[in-house]
């Protein structure tokens, strides 16, 4: 079970029948309490989205959008043509889902991001069709604005390379198989946090 699955669970648990909840409906908190929940179609087999990330990657409740993994790049490389990088993965909530995880109480900058020691970085390959956008850290110059801005791989790994050693650059991530969170990323947008 992943980690996003176990918040959800936690939150609609936690919420009840109420009018919010991680799954949608309370008749889906109650399955999710039972754990007679169907079972999520996956959409393996569907052509990969290369599309850009949506400049809001959480849902109204401020959960990660289907589909959409986030964490933080710690090192990218290029192996035999291919962009590889190497991502720390995190959970991001914002909104709602921010104020439930965080006791009830809104957390600075309206944001609560968890992450778990225990899980090994994991590397992925770039498509080289994905979609890259940069906010600040991967932008030669960050807009006025915090406006995400089209990048190529080239600029994604320069950009990176010159920040100082340790850096971790929080991002978004949509993979060729997003059901799975797995296959090669189709789409990468990094994440502003002020």
């Amino acid at each position: 079970m992943s980690f996003k699955r176990i918040s959800l669970t936690v939150a609609a648990v936690a919420l009840g029948a109420g009018a919010f909840t991680a799954a949608g409906g309370s008749a889906q908190a109650a399955e999710l309490r039972a754990g007679t929940a169907a079972p999520v179609a996956s959409t393996s087999a569907a052509a990969p989205n290369y599309k850009p990330i949506a400049a809001k990657p959480t849902d109204k409740y401020g959960f990660a959008k289907d589909g959409l993994e986030f964490g933080y790049i710690t090192k990218v490389a290029v192996k035999k043509g291919n962009l590889r990088i190497r991502v720390t993965q995190a959970e991001f909530y914002d909104g709602k889902a921010a104020k439930l995880l965080n006791g009830g109480i809104t957390p600075p900058d309206d944001v609560k991001i968890v992450t778990d020691d225990s899980l090994s970085p994991f590397t992925y390959t770039v498509s080289a069709k994905a979609s890259l956008r940069g906010v600040y850290d991967l932008v030669g110059k960050p807009s006025d604005d915090n406006h995400r801005q089209k990048i190529t791989a080239q600029q994604l790994v320069k950009y990176f390379d010159a920040l100082p050693a340790g850096s971790q650059v929080p991002v978004w991530l949509r993979h060729s198989k997003a059901a799975s969170f797995s296959g090669p990323v189709t789409a990468l947008a990094e994440q502003f946090i002020p």
